[in-house]
C-alpha cells in the first residue's frame, strides 16, 4: 500500500477528535517537533527519527498561528496522541478539582448565609470570596486543561515529520516542494528520488500532496518557539492567536475583573476604621471593577484612531502607550490596597464577626 493510499484510508476510516484536552495541551506547548532541518543536507547520523546530541537538532514548539494551520489541514498528527495519554501525564485529577470547588463553594455559601442572618463579614472574608469566585471561574473554564506536564510530546511519526519539513520551508523551498508535489500527483517518476531535492523539500512535497489541488501556504510569521533543549509546556507566551480565542480570553478578562471588583464594592458597609480609608476602599473597588473594560475600550478606540499617520493618529498611539502603563499599575495598586486594608480591619472587628453559623457544622469540608 502506497503512502498516499494509506493516508487517504486513515482519513476515511477515522474522524480525528481534537477536543479541549488537545487544544489546552497545544497552547501550553505540549506538542513539539524535533529534527535537523536547519541544514538542507543532514548527514546520515542526523536522522529525524532519533533524538541526537547534535546542536543542529532543535526542539520546535509551534506558535498559535501554526497550531491553527495544523488543526485545519493536518489534525491527525495531533489527535493520533489520545487524550488519555495527555491526562496521564498530568499531576492533578478531576477528583482534586471537585474537592477544591466544593471547598470554595462551602466558604462562599457560608459568607452568603452570614449576610442573610445579618452577621458581619470581615473585609478579609470579602477579599477571599472575590478570589474564590475567580477560582471557580478558572476551574470551570480550565476543567479539561492538563496541569504540571513536565515535558512536551515529540511528534515523530512520518506524517508529522512531513508537516514539520513543510513548516520549516522558506518561500523558495515551498515553491520547489509544491512543484515536486504536483509532479508526483501527475505520476512523474523522476520526482521520486531525493537526488532532485533536499530531504526537507521531499518531505514537504509529501505533505503538500495531501492538500492538492489548492494547498494553503503555511503562515508567514514566525512559526516556532525554538530551543536546543526540551521546553516545559507553558514556558512561552503563545501570542495573540486566533481571533475567536482572543475574543474569549478578552471577555473572561473583563468578567473576572468586574466580579472581583463588585464583591469589594458590596463591602462598603463594612467596619472600615477611618473615613479616608473608606474613601480609598470605594475608589479602589471601582478602579479594579472598571480596569478590564476600560483597557479594552482604550485599546480599541486608540487602535482605530491610530491606524493613520495624521496628528490625531500619532496622539492616539502615544495615549495608548501611556494607558498601557497606567491601567495595569492602577489595578495593581488598587487591588494591593484592598488586600492590605482587609488585614488591617481585623484589629477593629466586633464580637458578632466571630459568631459561627450552626448549619456549617453539618457540611463536611476541609479547614
Amino acid at each position: 500500500m502506497t503512502e498516499q493510499k494509506r493516508y487517504d484510508l486513515e482519513e476515511q476510516t477515522s474522524q480525528p477528535h481534537f477536543g479541549l484536552v488537545h487544544a489546552f495541551y497545544a497552547i501550553m506547548g505540549g506538542f513539539a517537533f524535533y529534527g535537523p532541518y536547519d541544514d538542507d543536507d543532514p548527514t546520515a547520523e542526523e536522522s529525524f527519527f532519533q533524538i541526537s546530541t547534535n546542536p543542529h537538532h532543535t526542539v520546535d514548539v509551534p506558535k498559535m498561528n501554526t497550531i491553527v494551520y495544523i488543526v485545519e489541514h493536518f489534525p491527525h498528527i495531533l489527535t493520533n496522541i489520545p487524550e488519555e495519554y495527555i491526562l496521564n501525564q498530568a499531576v492533578s485529577s478531576s477528583l482534586g478539582k471537585v474537592l477544591l470547588i466544593v471547598q470554595v463553594a462551602w466558604f462562599c455559601t457560608n459568607c452568603a448565609s452570614r449576610l442573610f442572618q445579618h452577621l458581619p463579614l470581615s473585609l478579609l472574608e470579602v477579599t477571599t470570596v472575590a478570589h474564590g469566585f475567580c477560582t471557580l471561574i478558572a476551574y470551570i473554564v480550565w476543567w479539561s486543561k492538563p496541569l504540571n506536564v513536565a515535558a512536551p510530546t515529540i511528534l515523530r511519526e512520518r506524517e508529522a515529520q512531513e508537516v514539520y519539513a513543510l513548516l520549516k520551508c522558506s518561500d523558495d523551498e515551498y515553491d520547489k516542494a509544491l512543484e515536486m508535489a504536483q509532479n508526483m500527483a501527475a505520476g512523474d517518476p523522476s520526482t521520486l528520488s531525493t537526488a532532485h531535492g533536499s530531504e526537507k523539500i521531499v518531505l514537504a512535497a509529501d505533505a503538500l500532496q495531501h492538500l492538492l489541488p489548492t494547498p494553503e501556504r503555511p503562515p508567514h510569521s514566525s512559526r516556532f518557539h525554538s530551543s536546543t533543549r526540551m521546553m516545559f509546556p507553558g514556558f512561552f507566551a503563545p501570542g495573540s492567536g486566533h481571533s475567536l480565542a482572543a475574543l474569549l480570553s478578552t471577555g473572561l478578562f473583563i468578567i473576572s475583573a468586574i466580579l472581583y471588583g463588585l464583591v469589594h464594592v458590596l463591602a462598603w458597609g463594612g467596619r472600615i476604621p477611618t473615613p479616608l480609608e473608606r474613601l480609598l476602599w470605594q475608589v479602589s473597588s471601582w478602579v479594579v471593577t472598571c480596569s478590564g473594560l476600560t483597557e479594552i475600550l482604550v485599546i480599541s478606540l486608540t487602535g482605530w484612531l491610530g491606524d493613520n499617520d495624521t496628528t490625531t493618529g500619532k496622539i492616539a498611539n502615544v495615549f495608548r502607550v501611556i494607558m498601557y502603563l497606567m491601567i495595569p499599575f492602577a489595578h495593581i495598586l488598587a487591588s494591593g490596597f484592598l488586600i492590605v486594608e482587609s488585614f488591617r480591619e481585623l484589629a477593629f472587628l466586633d464580637s458578632a464577626a466571630y459568631q459561627l453559623l450552626s448549619w456549617t457544622n453539618y457540611w463536611p469540608h476541609f479547614s
